[in-house]
């Protein structure tokens, strides 16, 4: 009897501190007025709230004296310590999220398992911010380990499938199988005379001429990076596709200046399985990308092409 006695005592007690937990209206120092609201998760630097609106996170200083003695002492600095580890986890996940999107582009040109480009992405992206090395995976890289290991990315980066060209039947002598071209006739997008035939997988040689490469930036003109982007086209005759991965080393205002940080997000219906309750807005922090745009000439033939920063950009 003593037991049920104690239980029941218990979740009154725990009812006691949910009904406490609700605010008709709720003010911070800061401003801001949030209605309808319930707490939903105390922390030693915040609380974490459902209002008519949706969801917020108060830091403990922000709240009214009233309500703040509820939740424990303020401490400032334990908050932007808090603030800080938050940012660096939303920029995290926002570089392993362009690390996939990248991953999954290069998967159909390398014919590569999606684990093995995010692992060399990710050694490529670590050894391009480390460039006199340091600790990598729990081991201590030297310069010269550094290099190596971004050689090795790179190469798993660049490579490119190959085409599997099966060879015809061989006909009957004087035979002409269906849908070949009769003796003396020019077979359509056939290669004109003078031209270089095409090599295995249908890729016709040419040059590359540029006529125009301009870098966006945001809310800025986009840069003319013709010329530096000219450096990294083969000059000559190409007997394959190039590709050139887009970064912000194409313009100088660009890594002056460096990607801003868009929030993107999702509305997510929250219902305690009768009512809807609110709805959540789920943000993930991630880096704007420029925009790279190539007009050029290839075999006679005017194109126009654009890539995204840290994707590839093929030619032709």
């Amino acid at each position: 009897m003593r037991t049920i006695l104690a239980v029941v005592s218990l979740f009154s007690c725990t009812l006691a501190v949910k009904a406490a937990d609700v605010y008709p209206q709720l003010n911070t120092l800061d401003g801001k007025t949030f209605t309808q609201v319930k707490v939903m998760k105390v922390s030693p630097t915040e609380i974490r709230i459902m209002h008519s609106d949706g969801f917020a996170t108060i830091t403990l200083s922000n709240l009214p004296p009233d309500v703040r003695t509820k939740y424990g002492q303020a401490d400032p600095a334990a908050e932007a310590q808090a603030e800080q580890q938050r940012k660096a986890g939303n920029a995290q996940a926002a570089m392993l999220q362009r690390q996939e999107r990248e991953a999954l582009q290069l998967m159909d040109l390398t014919g590569q398992s999606l684990a093995t480009l995010k692992q060399a992405i990710a050694t490529r992206d670590w050894c391009q911010a480390n460039p006199n090395g340091g600790t990598f995976n729990g081991a201590v890289v030297t310069p010269t380990g550094r290099s190596s290991l971004l050689s090795q990315a790179m190469e798993v980066l660049n490579a490119r499938r190959v085409a599997v060209v099966e060879a015809p039947p061989v006909p009957m002598p004087g035979a002409v199988p269906p849908g070949a071209v009769p003796p003396g006739a020019v077979p359509p997008g056939a290669v004109p005379p003078g031209a270089a035939p095409a090599v295995a997988g249908g890729f016709i040689p040419g040059t590359i001429q540029l006529i125009s490469a301009r870098y966006s930036l945001p809310n800025e003109a986009a840069r003319n990076v013709k010329n530096r982007l000219g450096k990294l086209v083969p000059s000559g005759v190409i007997n394959a596709p190039v590709s050139i991965l887009v970064t912000d080393q194409l313009s100088d205002a660009a890594l002056d200046q460096g990607n801003s940080t868009v929030a993107t997000g999702a509305a997510v219906a929250v219902t305690d399985g009768t009512t809807t309750a609110g709805v959540a807005q789920v943000v993930v922090q991630e880096q704007g990308r420029n925009m790279l745009t190539v007009e050029y000439m290839y075999n006679g033939q005017k194109y126009k092409k654009q890539a995204i920063e840290g994707s590839y950009l093929v030619l032709p």
